[in-house]
């Protein structure tokens, strides 16, 4: 059961209402008091200068625009490369009984050098043999030129005596036809001393006829016997093998007393007198920039290309190694990427670099410079001083100004503007981010 909270008494309502108004009191003196002291620091308050705001000024490289002729360089890289490498094999079977030195790759030869024989054993023996069946042909053909005459000469005699016997035996017939009396062994005598004298003119007639075709025979197998000679002679020369050029050994494949089978691989050679860089570049370069030689003709395929000398640099060197080449022509065409692979001939002297004795060697990494057509009267301009829509900044009374440029040929580095920027003109040289027109310009360059 809940009981009735306890009556104030009178005296505690009148403390309450007092202390009240107290608080009230105070909370409205502290505002009052807060108000008056924010006027006294508004007042004491030093009045704040009105100042216009200072116009911007961009600081930018300014160039004086200077028009002159520039010839175009079309720059490409490539390896350079032998235009000439062969591959030694072995066209007969042997052991290999001698080397000329290791033959190591690397290893420059000479012209006629001997590198390595091959076992001459068997091929000597077959020279040998063939010279021998050689001199056997000839032999026997001077026998046939002898037999030929002696038999003439015998067939002339048979021939007389013959005649004499026919004539001995017709008048021994006449005699007894007219009664004489003859004897029944002269008459028999007569008779076979003729048909004697008959069957040996027919015998040496008979060996006549067979000399012609005996000749033909023996002359033939004479042929054989020089095409013998002459295979068993060039078999005995290719045991010795010699270097063809003035080169150096790419590959080694040969040790002492190895068994060669003929197509063996034996050395690969590089000849370094003559080196080809094939560089690629694109089809519009081909066609707008790089000469060709109008007067001559061809069907089906580029013309020549003028031969121009081409700078080329090693890039592996900071030392800056650097050849003459000449640019030679157009190896092939890619349609699909257009794009075209050009050769350049470094040979002889050339080889050389300008300053230092290092040669341009196989595998070495260049950049090419070719000369092209020539720009009349462009201005060259750094990269950035050209957007990518074909705009340039001009300082016009020491404000921006934009103008639109025509570029005529642009490297990695420089563009070449053909229209658009007079002589004298200030062009910004420093690559803007949102330039407004009109904006304050001074040169980068002075403030420094």
């Amino acid at each position: 059961m809940s009981t009735a909270p306890p009556i104030p008494k009178p005296n505690d309502q009148k403390e309450a209402s007092n202390l009240l108004g107290y608080r009230i009191g105070c909370a409205v003196g502290v505002l009052i008091f807060s108000v008056i002291f924010s006027m006294i620091l508004v007042s004491m308050k030093p009045e704040a200068e009105t100042r216009e705001p200072e116009e911007p000024v961009v600081l930018a490289d300014l160039i004086t625009a200077s028009p002159r002729d520039v010839v175009v360089s079309i720059q490409a890289n490539g390896i350079a490369r032998p235009t000439q490498v062969v591959t030694l094999s072995s066209e007969v079977a042997g052991r290999i009984t001698e080397l000329s030195q290791r033959l190591d790759a690397g290893d420059r030869v000479k012209t006629g050098q001997p590198l390595l024989s091959i076992d001459a054993t068997d091929y000597e023996a077959a020279v040998r043999e063939a010279e021998a069946s050689l001199a056997r042909m000839n032999a026997t053909l001077t026998l046939l030129d002898t037999t030929e005459a002696t038999t003439t000469s015998q067939l002339e005699v048979s021939k007389r005596s013959r005649d004499l016997a026919r004539a001995d035996f017709e008048r021994l017939t006449r005699l007894s036809n007219e009664g004489n009396a003859v004897s029944k062994a002269v008459a028999e005598a007569s008779e076979r001393t003729l048909a004697q004298a008959e069957s040996q003119v027919l015998q040496l007639e008979q060996t006549l006829k067979l000399v012609p075709s005996q000749r033909i025979e023996t002359e033939s197998e004479l042929a054989a016997a020089e095409a013998r000679l002459v295979r068993s002679r060039t078999q005995l020369e290719r045991t010795r093998i010699t270097a063809p050029f003035d080169g150096r050994i790419v590959t080694s494949m040969v040790e002492q007393d190895a068994y060669l089978a003929p197509g063996a691989r034996m050395l690969e050679l590089a000849n370094d007198s003559e080196l080809e860089i094939q560089v690629s570049v694109q089809a519009s370069e081909l066609r707008e920039w790089i000469p060709f030689d109008e007067g001559k003709t061809t069907t089906g395929w580029f013309p020549p290309l003028k031969q121009l000398p081409v700078s080329v640099e090693w890039t592996g060197s900071e030392q800056g190694y650097e050849w003459t080449g000449t640019l030679d022509r157009v190896v092939s065409f890619d349609a699909t990427t257009r794009m075209a692979t050009l050769a350049i001939i470094v040979s002889g002297d050339q080889l050389m670099a300008k300053e230092g004795a290092f040669p341009l060697t196989d595998g070495m990494f260049c950049r090419v410079r070719i000369p092209g057509r020539t720009l009349e009267q462009v201005v060259a301009l750094p990269r950035e001083a050209v957007t990518f829509d074909n705009k340039a900044y001009l300082s016009v009374g020491g404000r921006l100004s934009t103008t639109g440029v025509k570029v005529a040929w642009a490297t990695e580095d420089t563009v070449y503007v053909s229209e658009g920027i007079q002589e004298g003109d200030l062009v910004v040289g420093t690559r803007l981010v949102a330039p407004l027109e009109g904006v304050k310009l001074e040169n980068a360059a002075s403030d420094q």
